[in-house]
């Protein structure tokens, strides 16, 4: 734990106000022939949990599953319509009930097990199970037919509007018919995808190695060799990684960083469009963050300007609603609380504990953008007698204790994977939603109802009014706090080639080279 003065605090804030930045927002695709082979390296700061696609909550594998895995469908690079993927079609039936998906033609698993409609209706009823992570994707499907290899039916239970955009969620990637003969855990080791990669090596909680895969179905790609994930939780070791060439790329490097990296010859910095919504995230399960009017003391003490200040050196927008501006589901009209130290002693007062407090802000070890956060927050709360230390927990020790419920505050952020609200809507929103109210534990069972009555309107401005009802409990309750919405950055190296992550996040490597 290291606890920082206020006077160190304001000096740090001082800097930060003295050295504003600049960075492309957009990267034009190289116009270069890609230059097929070499091997790159992407460095980041989070755990992945698992790489069975029903399985992880977390980004960290996720995009890894991404590029191992096809699904049937996939966002555009805006997240605003949807593309061919494994099915080349897509249409429904007059009752809007039955969705039948025609399936590409040739395609195989890295094995060269031809992909037949058995792999696709096992790989959607693995992910349909309600006890599972991304269960409830699924929970609208009634029956899935396989009237011949190449084509797939899928039965809603009522009419469902978001059925294509679920089809291209990282969950319900295309596995092969009961695991390939393997027991789930043992095709968890050695996944086998459609993916333009393979899984070569796999230490957990170091690297996670990926290899072209010589039977993807997209002619000439990818062009890579093979692409690792390393885990490097230090920022500051990851971008002297990647200024000295050991790396390719930096996910999420500080926003304070750029100046620096931007003067360094080989590298650049370009922050990309994105989802992706940061949050002050209480545990409600534990006393006294259980109360209402202890979460509202908190929040009403989150300066976001000075923390985009900061920590994003201007480069973000307070958050309001808890979705994303790029959702069509954002409640514009919400716009948080406030900072008010007044507000924050009056909620303290009506709370369990009007004389104070003690917490702990758990941060992840390296990440210099939470430790600054934590400390702006420590200094506010401890203007209405509330005491939060702050610990640095590694990322495996950060990561058991966000999922076994043993930490009071923390930092986490959220992306969208498909076009449509539903998934974030009750992944961040929702106890049962797959990620636990994104881990806060929330438990708002009237939202929970609303979200299942709007998925049955096939009618966006209907469903907007019911989501607009959400995101206003939401922010009645604070079960977190939506910190500000901001581009994600990333530093690379020049060589480095069409390195365009999606506004989904997800990166695409198929696409991406290097040049000589």
């Amino acid at each position: 734990m290291r606890i920082v003065s206020k006077k160190l605090l304001v000096t740090a804030v001082t800097v930060a106000l003295a050295l504003p930045v600049s960075f492309t927002f957009s990267q034009v695709a190289s116009a270069a022939t890609p230059v097929k082979g070499g091997d790159l390296t992407i460095l980041r700061g989070d755990l992945e949990s698992s790489l069975t696609p029903s399985i992880p909550p977390d980004n960290a594998g996720i995009w890894v599953v991404e590029e191992i895995f096809d699904t049937l469908l996939v966002p555009a690079a805006d997240a605003k319509s949807l593309k061919p993927s494994l099915a080349t079609s897509w249409s429904a039936s007059k009752d809007g009930l039955t969705w039948t998906f025609k399936l590409r033609s040739g395609v195989k698993f890295s094995d060269g097990t031809p992909m037949t409609s058995k792999d696709v209706k096992f790989s959607l009823q693995e992910n349909s199970n309600p006890a599972g992570n991304w269960g409830f994707i699924n929970s609208s499907i009634s029956k899935i037919g396989t009237p011949d290899p190449l084509t797939v039916t899928i039965t809603t239970k009522t009419p469902y509007s978001p059925l294509p955009a679920v089809m291209a969620i990282f969950a319900n990637s295309i596995i092969p018919n009961n695991y390939g003969g393997k027991t789930k855990d043992e095709f968890g080791k050695h996944p086998i995808g459609t993916g333009p990669f393979k899984l070569a090596t796999w230490t957990k909680g170091q690297l996670i190695k990926i290899v072209r895969n010589p039977y993807y179905w997209e002619a000439g790609k990818p062009y890579l060799d093979s692409v690792t994930f390393k885990l490097v939780p230090d920022a500051n070791t990851r971008a002297n990684q990647v200024q000295g060439g050991q790396a390719q790329i930096n996910e999420f490097p500080s926003f304070s960083s750029v100046k620096t990296l931007k003067n360094v010859p080989g590298v650049k910095v370009t922050a990309f469009d994105s989802s992706a919504v940061n949050f002050l995230i209480f545990n409600n399960t534990k006393a006294p963050l259980s109360d209402v009017h202890v979460r509202k003391a908190l929040a009403s003490l989150v300066d976001k300007k000075a923390i985009i200040t900061a920590v994003l050196f201007g480069n973000g927008t307070p958050a309001g609603a808890y979705m994303s501006p790029s959702s069509w589901s954002h409640n514009a009209s919400i716009k948080g609380l406030p900072y008010d130290l007044t507000k924050a002693k009056a909620e303290l007062a009506l709370s369990t504990q009007p004389n104070g407090f003690s917490a702990t802000i758990m941060v992840s070890s390296g990440n210099a953008d939470q430790n600054t956060m934590a400390q702006i927050l420590q200094s506010e709360a401890a203007k209405i007698g509330v005491t939060l230390q702050i610990s640095q927990l590694d990322p495996s020790a950060w990561t058991a204790a966000r999922d076994n419920k043993s930490y009071d505050i923390m930092f986490g952020y959220d992306t969208t994977d498909i076009i449509d609200p539903d998934e974030l809507i009750r992944f961040t929103g929702l106890i049962d939603g797959g990620g636990s109210s994104l881990w806060s534990y929330y438990d708002n069972q009237k939202s929970a109802k609303l979200a299942n009555d709007a998925v049955l309107i096939d009618n966006q401005t209907k469903r907007k009014a019911i989501y607009d009802k959400i995101q206003v409990a939401f922010d009645n309750d604070q079960p977190m706090v939506p910190l500000y919405y901001a581009p994600n950055l990333y530093s690379y190296s020049t060589k480095v080639q069409a390195f365009h992550p999606f506004v989904t996040g997800n990166y695409n490597f198929r696409n991406v080279w290097l040049s000589k």
